[in-house]
């Protein structure tokens, strides 16, 4: 054994010994093709480790950088980024968007009545917004990947509202996309360089992409979908493909210590790149389960990604989770939920 592995367990906190080593195990059964798992308290890292496979057909392993599509786990970004136009005080968040948006003030419900709805709505999935925008046909494909938000934005707006703003919640990816219009139209800046320049360069998020540069691509993990024991590959990176669409509601790559540095934003709140109070205002319970941008179970805050990832933190104990799998279907759950249970136990 070389001496800087040595090194390495002796520094590792053996209290997530049984954490990681479930994990470990589940990718060896095949549970999962392949993990990367990072635990760490109070901006210190106690353990972060990979395993298995992130690009089957090609053998390639999971390495501790490997860039990962974190799917949904990007809503969080998206609403801090707007959290920062709401520091600034170009918008509110109780301002209605069609203030901003003129396409949404002929919106209707089915039964022809107009209602407003409003940035906060937005950022609590209450808008009444359907799930996808209608211009949605799969989730990275290229035509999907084609389309301006603003084009996605005004085919949303001639959609029909679900139901009056505010008065219950249904999780809406097509919301995220008003918000980052919303952004683009106040900013005068297209989204994903707004992101850049507001959360990701300030935090020092470099190996977190939009757009995954052409050199990058030997990094980036493939995405698997199982269904009834069938693995099947839906998303292979394409250094070639022209992504315009860098969606709001799901379209970030990243690896788990670059995440680490956006959610330890929220436990330091220093105030640096989001102002204390939006930080607040941001993991304060605004109806059932939900924060601004977050779910919210307690103090524990946290979101997941369709492609099998989650990422977590509790204020009360400075603990941050983060654990990637690139692939969803009906077992990774019962990994995913255990290895959640075992760290909250070790770091009791």
């Amino acid at each position: 054994m070389s001496f800087a592995l040595l090194l390495v367990l002796f520094f590792q906190d053996p209290a997530l010994d049984e954490a990681f080593r479930g994990l470990r195990e589940a990718v060896e059964k095949d549970e999962v093709p392949g993990a990367m798992a990072l635990v760490a308290r109070k901006g210190k890292i106690l353990r972060s480790e990979a395993y298995g496979l992130c690009d089957l057909e090609n053998r390639r392993p999971f390495e501790k950088n490997t860039l990962c599509f974190i799917a949904s786990i990007t809503k969080p970004v998206t609403v801090a980024a707007a959290m920062t136009l709401v520091d600034e005080g170009k918008i509110g968040l109780d301002d209605p968007v069609e203030k901003y948006l003129p396409e949404f003030r002929e919106q209707k419900d089915k039964d022809g009545r107009h209602h407003p709805f409003t940035i906060r709505h937005l950022m609590t999935h209450a808008s009444g917004l359907l799930l996808n925008p209608p211009t949605r046909k799969s989730t990275l494909g290229k035509e999907w990947l084609g389309q301006k938000i603003e084009e996605v934005v005004k085919a949303t707006a001639s959609t029909t509202l679900l139901y009056v703003p505010g008065t219950k919640a249904s999780y809406s990816n097509a919301g995220m996309y008003v918000l980052a219009r919303v952004i683009e139209t106040v900013s005068g800046m297209e989204f994903a360089e707004f992101v850049q320049r507001r959360i990701l360069g300030p935090l020092g998020m470099k190996d977190s992409f939009f757009r995954i540069p052409a050199a990058e691509a030997k990094r980036v993990a493939s995405c698997y979908t199982e269904k009834k024991g069938k693995r099947t590959c839906y998303f292979r990176f394409d250094p070639d493909l022209r992504i315009v669409n860098t969606s709001p509601s799901g379209g970030l790559f990243s690896h788990p210590e670059d995440l680490l540095k956006f959610m330890q934003m929220f436990l330091d709140n220093d105030g640096q790149v989001l102002s204390k109070k939006s930080v607040e205002e941001m993991l304060k319970l605004q109806r059932a389960g939900r924060g601004l941008g977050w779910a919210l179970d307690g103090e524990v805050f946290r979101h997941g990604g369709s492609s099998g990832t989650l990422a977590w933190a509790d204020p009360k104990s400075g603990a941050v989770g983060i654990l990637f799998f690139q692939c969803n279907g009906d077992r990774f759950a019962g990994v995913q939920s255990r290895f959640v249970k075992q760290v909250a136990a070790a770091l009791k």
